[in-house]
């Protein structure tokens, strides 16, 4: 027979194996990745963008003098020689200013996007020590005595107004890609001045003007891709095609007249081709009632069809075929694009 002592630790030790028996079996639910949604592709965003541009232009057939490093040859003294000098820009900043709306049950977003800049440049060289050695201008330069210095500035204003359609797809959790679709306006201007200076002062002017306004539409593909500890690599190029109206002109002034010597106009419609790269690492991260992305890389814009450089030969009288020099060449816009976008 059990005693009551007996009972009472039979009943300590077996109460805890029958409570664990009768008590089901919690099951620990495995925590949520922390890139589980790097994106927010399921919320609809209302997104800001700022962004600064720090670049410069470069472009064909902007060439204004030779500087000689050698004596002219005496069976060949018209011909060029020495080293082209040609107009340059500088770095200059400029700004591009987005909003943009995602539909997010549809993977949908529209933006809408102005991109301004305004980039110059300023160039000056001087005659040769040698007195055999002379400063020519690749424009005729209507002065009676050799060149002491010759002078070139250039500007360069672009304006671009786009707004775009994207699809967004997420092949996996650590990539986005948007293809891209847009239809915008552009207006760009080129005004550049050459002055020539001869020994007494006297000078000549040539200055070139055109611009372009038109309409298109754009296409291409975005992407981010998640690389850890919220750094992505994040990238867009795109092709596009503008028509528009392109007008240029071309005037010749001397200083000791106000009569223009030349002066020749163009005007045309035509389309303009377009090309746009960016590449550079990003910062992105989701906070609680928004999300911050911070951008600084690489951007590269051409336009072709556009630069042209309308020179004419010199007649002997007015009545002379006056002969058309056209210098074409690609423009290209490149630098540093930082971004700061904000959705909410």
């Amino acid at each position: 027979m059990l005693t009551d002592i007996h009972k009472a630790i039979l009943a300590l030790v077996l109460v805890p194996f029958a409570a664990t028996a009768a008590s089901p079996k919690t099951v620990k639910e495995a925590p949520v990745p922390y890139d589980a949604d790097l994106f927010r592709k399921d919320a609809e965003v209302i997104s800001g963008a700022a962004e600064f541009l720090y670049w410069t232009v470069q472009e064909n057939g902007v060439d204004y003098a030779q500087k000689m490093k050698q004596s002219a040859p005496l069976l060949a003294p018209y011909l060029a020689i020495g080293e082209v000098k040609s107009a340059t820009y500088n770095l200059d900043p400029g700004f591009r200013l987005g909003v943009s709306y995602y539909n997010a049950p549809k993977y949908w977003e529209a933006r809408g996007q102005y991109t301004h800049l305004i980039s110059k440049g300023k160039n000056r060289v001087g005659k040769p020590e040698s007195a055999t050695e002379y400063l020519t201008g690749t424009w005729p330069q209507i002065v009676t005595n050799p060149l002491i210095h010759a002078h070139s500035s250039i500007e360069f204003n672009y304006n671009l107004f786009d707004f775009s359609v994207s699809r967004m797809f997420n092949p996996n959790p650590h990539l986005r890609v948007r293809m891209v679709a847009s239809i915008g306006a552009v207006w760009i201007k080129q005004d550049w001045k050459v002055d020539y200076y001869d020994t007494t002062l006297q000078s000549t002017a040539i200055r070139n003007r055109w611009h372009y306004t038109g309409g298109g539409m754009r296409m291409g593909i975005t992407g981010d891709w998640f690389w850890g500890n919220d750094i992505y690599l994040t990238g867009l190029s795109s092709l596009g095609v503008y028509m528009g109206s392109y007008e240029n002109s071309s005037k010749q002034t001397v200083s000791t007249q106000t009569l223009a010597l030349r002066h020749s106009e163009f005007h045309d419609t035509r389309p303009a081709f377009t090309a746009q790269f960016i590449l550079g690492p990003s910062w992105q991260k989701n906070f609680c009632n928004c999300r911050v992305e911070l951008f600084a890389g690489y951007e590269l814009n051409a336009w072709m069809n556009l630069q042209e450089i309308h020179r004419s030969s010199t007649g002997t009288s007015a009545f002379d075929a006056k002969e058309t020099w056209i210098n074409t060449g690609v423009i290209a816009m490149q630098g540093l694009t930082t971004r700061l976008t904000v959705d909410f």
